[in-house]
């Protein structure tokens, strides 16, 4: 597949939740009048999440419909890509017995813990840790018997493993995690309360730099946008990095900018003032 952007075009990168998103996991009207400029524009846009494709998808089509056909989606923290017109472009999941080994020592240390293949959530306990994270995901869960099982029998990867558990216990499991899947799986957080578990490699930079090999454009000039552990490494990677007033202090370092919070129109008052050439102003 050659693809290659128009060079008058900027390409810009947005996270969802903490980002786009506001607390209430919705899109304010400036925002979405921000967005919509940048298409009238014809600038490119990059819709990148932890999120599941589905609920990456329902949020496009109920709240960012002229988004539709028009923004690239990279889904899972990187391991599954689709551009614009609906084509994968990459997909990757974890080993199978590096999966069973996740899920027993979150079993062992009594941590919630969901997977996802074939693009379906899916949970072996139907406690209210599910069910939150269902309604915050705007997608329904597949109650299983054994994780382990439905890992080892199915034909499709484990494109991701999620530990969910009080913020205090989390930063204990995340470092025993980190010891012992070291150089196997990437770790990090997606909220203070999620520890996100994917394959060794996949995350949301190395995303950025196989669609900038696809499409062309050099990953030091897009603006990318984001608050979370997992976006530091697409932030690290260019010039033009923001990071939102309510990110974490990790986050901010590493950024080039800090704009207002996901609750002020962070990523509405940065667009305008880049589309605006204003950038001297731009930080908080």
């Amino acid at each position: 597949m050659n693809y290659h952007l128009n060079s008058s075009t900027k390409v810009f990168v947005f996270d969802f939740d903490g980002t786009l998103l506001n607390s209430e996991v919705r899109i304010s009207p400036r925002t979405f009048e921000a967005l919509k400029k940048l298409k009238e524009h014809g600038h490119t846009i990059i819709l990148c999440s932890g999120r599941m494709y589905a609920s990456m998808l329902f949020i496009v089509e109920n709240f960012l419909p002229f988004l539709k056909g028009y923004a690239h989606i990279v889904s899972y923290n990187g391991g599954y890509i689709v551009n614009n017109k609906g084509e994968l472009l990459f997909e990757k999941g974890l080993d199978k017995d590096v999966a069973i080994d996740c899920i027993e020592f979150l079993r062992e240390l009594n941590v919630h813990r969901h997977v996802y293949i074939n693009d379906e959530l899916i949970s072996e306990q139907d406690d209210q840790e599910i069910k939150d994270y269902s309604k915050h995901s705007f997608v329904a869960y597949k109650l299983v018997d054994d994780l382990v099982d439905t890992i080892k029998n199915s034909e499709h990867p484990t494109l991701k493993i999620l530990g969910i558990c009080e913020q205090e216990k989390l930063n204990m499991v995340q470092s025993l995690a980190e010891k012992k899947f070291e150089g196997k799986i990437n770790i990090m957080r997606s909220f203070s309360t999620y520890l996100d578990f994917m394959p060794f490699g996949v995350s949301k930079g190395e995303a950025l730099k196989i669609l900038s090999k696809i499409y062309n454009f050099n990953v030091e000039e897009v603006y990318v946008f984001g608050d979370s552990q997992n976006d530091i490494d697409m932030l690290r990677i260019s010039r033009n990095s923001f990071a939102m007033g309510n990110a974490q202090k990790d986050v901010k370092e590493v950024a080039r900018y800090v704009i207002p919070s996901n609750d002020e129109d962070g990523v509405a008052f940065a667009i305008e003032k880049i589309l605006s050439d204003d950038l001297d102003n731009v930080n908080i």
